[in-house]
């Protein structure tokens, strides 16, 4: 029998200095991504491992994965292979292993978990270059190449070579984008084709010992190059002594048959060299995936484990396994698929039932287990059955379509005792993966079996909700809370839920009626979840009404009420006071509050991460600091958000780039509101930009027309706590096109706010549309004051600007150009150079001109063009912080330190994180 083969690599030396060349860029401080094509066999495993020595020894820490056939459906399974020898990587293996539900579904789950990596990825490039490889990529799961996306986007700003190896063909879609987004970066691309005749004549005289005669050349060229049948094809001449030295010249015996007709002919040819023990195990142990479990693979077999190790021992020999790091595997994964070809279908299903049913007596992970009997194609007998509902909850978690799978097969096949809880389990793993349709319809054919079964109910809810049939939510909700003997803890979740979806329809006596309820049920039960649930009904309630402080002293209870814990439940005790305090004009309360909002739903990696984000944003809208609304713009629109709010972000970027006169993002571009739950809480915003948008082509009445409508629309719903945003711009428009109707409705409405609430920012509102409306200079100019006291630059700013129109129109000359000389100020603070040009526009007509010009705006590129944030965030770049290290710091996400370090680079001209701070030493 032949040894082990000894390889070699030839003919690849112009792409390896590529790769390595792209490392050396990645030491210096610019990242990049290169992708590594070609078919099996040609050599991209033999290239990565050449390239990996030369990263070493320039630098990089190396850290090499690969991604797996059979783990496609294992979430992270292909990115986990980074962390398999890291003892710093514990937090995500945590996350990854532990199956607790992170969030209400497997999207905010799996962004936990990318964030992890992430953060960890940002930690380790902290340290020193770093290059990340992944071989056979196209093998790898959904949630792998979402972490491989995100990392193309980040890799610029980082000392990171990320290296993905993949064949040309077959792609699914995830693997398809991932590799359009490599083009539209225009990523290199290392693609290796069929070896020059040159290095194959150079691999053949490796392996003969003599340099290769025309014959054999002959039929080595028909190997198409590709070094794996190559080394094959040889190998099978070697084994049938057909190859004949004569003066150091290598060529077939004249008896020599020709060779396979394909690479998997050659390496069938090489199993007849097999004992036939080696024969009849090693199809079995392909199955069974690409490494080889010698005590499993005994347990399967029923075989003694000397026997199996002793095939495992010949394998090696043979060239068939070969170790890697401390597994055995196949040497090539095509080698596997000949071995496991050669099994009947029926067979190899029965194998993997068989290897489920054994490995669940072991520690083997579940989600391999689950593979295994769901490949298995078979019915589950008991035991299975009872592993089944003992480890669904973390198999939902860790492989969550594979549970679907699995689950479904048992709800269809056990018997009646068991039935209802599979059913259940199954319908909560479809809710999990996101496929609500399909758990509503499995949960209602059940129904009509078990109609009183409340956990069916609950869950119908839970697919109602995610679906968005909120009307449907409560009407399962109050059809439970009919039912006789209901237990308080049930009672108290309903209402809980028929409360805030009640409120989210609008329904203001519904859902405050409903919160009373759970309240009252969950004083008497000393439940906190459930007080939680009714005083978060109730306060929304009257926060949306206008009625802040009564709102404040509701969610001060409820963060009281947090303190004993709202279990594992998606319950956010900060929002409602963050919300409130933004409404109370304390905006520096409710950003530290929001702070503590945002970390507390990453932790538990809540829904209201989407709802909370936006509020940081809007903050930063009202208090002048538009960069760093920008910011959370940006990195904000990929946080997981089931509530649809970061949609919202869209329209916020798009207002300030109306007001700076930049209309960045197109707000044409912007897609109009869907009915979820943020555009009906925001949904003033799209109309507002529509508006402003008609008044910057000339127009005003069109503009009017749309602002008017929408609060007619709106008010009294969802957007009630924040419609007053528009008021300014009716008010000013209604005074320019002479609409008095318009101009006295502002009046009604805004004193109304103002008399629920009478804070700074409403009285303002109050004052402006008042004294636009009587053209009363003096009211609106005291408006501006209260504006000021609710520290809202761009209102103060409109406010002055309506004073100086009306000062004017009423001859007061030194008067109006004070006023337009405040509001000039103030805009040139904002950058909003488009409100700053309808301001001089509104005054020419008056002769009035600018007064002393104010300080400029700020420059576009180099030190002086940094941010208050973006200076601190360079500091710490400079001073060697990772992203993760410095959102830390500042309390804030490493996504949007990213975009910071982002906004940093370009305004500095400067490409890697290195050249930051010699470019603040101004060296």
């Amino acid at each position: 029998m032949q040894g082990p083969l000894t390889s070699v690599f030839v003919g690849r030396d112009a792409e390896v200095e590529r790769a390595v060349s792209l490392g050396r860029r990645a030491v210096a401080g610019e990242g990049t991504v290169v992708l590594v094509e070609g078919e099996p066999g040609i050599g991209k495993t033999a290239l990565l491992d050449a390239a990996v020595d030369r990263f070493t020894a320039d630098g990089l820490s190396v850290r090499r994965g690969a991604a797996k056939e059979l783990q496609r459906q294992v979430p992270f399974a292909a990115v986990c292979s980074w962390l398999d020898s890291d003892r710093g990587s514990d937090p995500v293996r945590a996350l990854l292993r532990s199956g607790d539900r992170a969030g209400d579904g497997a999207a905010t789950h799996e962004f936990a978990i990318t964030e992890a990596i992430l953060d960890l990825v940002d930690t380790w490039c902290a340290a020193g270059p770093v290059a990340l490889i992944i071989d056979d990529v196209h093998w790898a799961d959904r949630q792998s190449l979402a972490v491989l996306n995100r990392l193309c986007g980040v890799v610029g700003v980082l000392p990171l070579l990320l290296v993905l190896a993949a064949r040309p063909l077959p792609r699914d879609t995830g693997f398809v984008a991932l590799t359009a987004e490599l083009v539209e970066r225009r990523a290199p691309m290392i693609r290796l084709g069929a070896l020059p005749e040159p290095a194959a004549a150079e691999l053949v005289r490796h392996m003969v010992g003599a340099a290769p005669g025309p014959g054999l050349m002959r039929q080595v060229v028909g190997a198409g190059g590709n070094p794996l049948y190559i080394t094959e094809l040889v190998a099978s001449l070697l084994r049938d002594e057909a190859i004949t030295v004569v003066a150091d010249t290598a060529d077939p015996t004249d008896l020599a048959d020709g060779p396979s007709a394909s690479l998997a002919g050659a390496i069938t040819q090489r199993l007849e060299f097999l004992s036939r023990s080696a024969r009849q195990v090693l199809p079995m142990a392909a199955a069974l995936g690409p490494t080889v479990y010698v005590a499993e693979l005994a347990a399967v077999l029923d075989s003694p484990i000397l026997e199996i190790w002793n095939v495992v021992t010949e394998a090696t020999d043979g060239g068939l396994l070969t170790r890697a790091d401390s597994e055995l595997v196949f040497r090539h994964d095509l080698i596997r698929q000949v071995l496991a070809d050669q099994l009947p279908d029926s067979l190899r299903a029965g194998l993997l039932r068989r290897a489920g049913q054994i490995l669940l007596a072991t520690d083997a992970p579940i989600e391999r287990i689950a593979y295994y009997l769901l490949a298995g194609e078979n019915e589950l007998d008991t035991p299975t059955l009872d592993w089944l509902v003992a480890t669904a909850d973390k198999l939902i978690v860790r492989a969550p379509e594979i549970a679907v799978g699995l689950l479904q097969r048992a709800a269809g096949t056990a018997d009646l005792g068991v039935r209802p809880v599979l059913l259940r389990l199954h319908a909560q793993a479809l809710l999990w993966s996101g496929r609500a349709v399909e758990a509503e319809a499995l949960v209602r054919t059940a129904l009509l079996n078990r109609p009183d079964d409340i956990e069916l109910q609950w869950l119908l809810m839970q697919a109602c909700h995610a679906r968005g049939d909120l009307r449907e939510v409560v009407a399962i909700a109050e059809k439970a809370l009919a039912t006789p003997n209901l237990t308080d803890a049930d009672a108290g979740r309903f209402c809980g839920m028929s409360g805030l979806d009640n409120l989210f329809l609008g329904r203001f006596d519904a859902a405050e009626a409903a919160g009373k309820r759970a309240l009252a049920i969950g004083d008497a039960t000393d439940n906190p979840l459930v007080t939680g649930y009714g005083l978060l009904t109730i306060g929304a309630v009257r926060h949306t009404l206008g009625y802040q402080d009564e709102a404040l002293e509701l969610s001060s209870r409820i963060l009281a009420v947090s303190n004993s814990g709202f279990g594992s439940d998606q319950f956010d005790p900060y929002i409602l006071n963050a919300h409130c305090l933004i409404e109370l004009d304390r905006l520096a309360d409710a950003e530290a509050v929001l702070h503590k909002a945002i970390g507390h739903n990453r932790r538990i990696h809540g829904v209201f991460l989407g709802a909370n984000v936006v509020a940081k944003a809007r903050l930063y809208l009202l208090d002048g600091r538009w960069d760093d609304a920008l910011v959370e713009c940006t990195s904000g629109q990929s946080v997981p958000d089931a509530l649809g709010y970061t949609t919202i972000l869209q329209s916020l970027s798009a207002l300030i780039g109306i007001h700076r006169g930049t209309f960045l993002p197109d707000p044409d571009t912007i897609p109009a509101p869907d009915d979820q739950l943020g555009s009906s809480s925001y949904g003033q915003f799209y109309p507002w930009i529509k508006a402003l948008m008609l008044e910057t082509r000339g127009d005003p009445r069109g503009a009017l027309d749309l602002l008017v409508d929408a609060h007619e629309r709106l008010a009294g719903g969802l957007t009630g706590a924040t419609l007053y945003y528009i008021f300014p711009d009716i008010a000013r428009l209604a005074a320019d096109v002479g609409d008095e109707k318009a101009a006295r409705s502002m009046v009604t409405a805004s004193a109304e706010l103002a008399r629920r609430q009478p804070t700074a920012s409403r009285t303002g509102t109050a004052l402006l549309c008042r004294g636009v409306a009587e053209r009363d200079p003096a009211t609106v100019r005291s408006a501006a004051a209260e504006f000021r006291k609710a520290g809202r630059p761009l209102y103060e700013a409109q406010a002055y600007e309506n004073a100086a129109v009306l000062f004017a129109a009423v001859g007061h000359g030194s008067d109006a150009r004070a006023a337009l000389d405040a509001a000039i100020e103030l805009y040139t603070g904002l950058g909003a150079s488009w409100d700053t040009a309808r301001a001089v526009a509104r005054m020419r007509p008056y002769g009035i001109r600018r007064g002393v010009r104010g300080p400029r705006n700020r420059p576009k590129s180099g030190r002086a063009s940094l941010t208050d944030t973006e200076r601190k965030v360079a500091a710490l770049v400079a001073e060697g912080f990772s992203n993760s290290d410095i959102a830390a710091q500042m309390f804030l996400s490493r996504r949007t330190i990213q975009s910071h370090v982002s906004n940093i680079l370009a305004k500095l001209g400067v490409g890697s994180r290195r050249e930051i701070a010699a470019a603040l030493s101004g060296k």
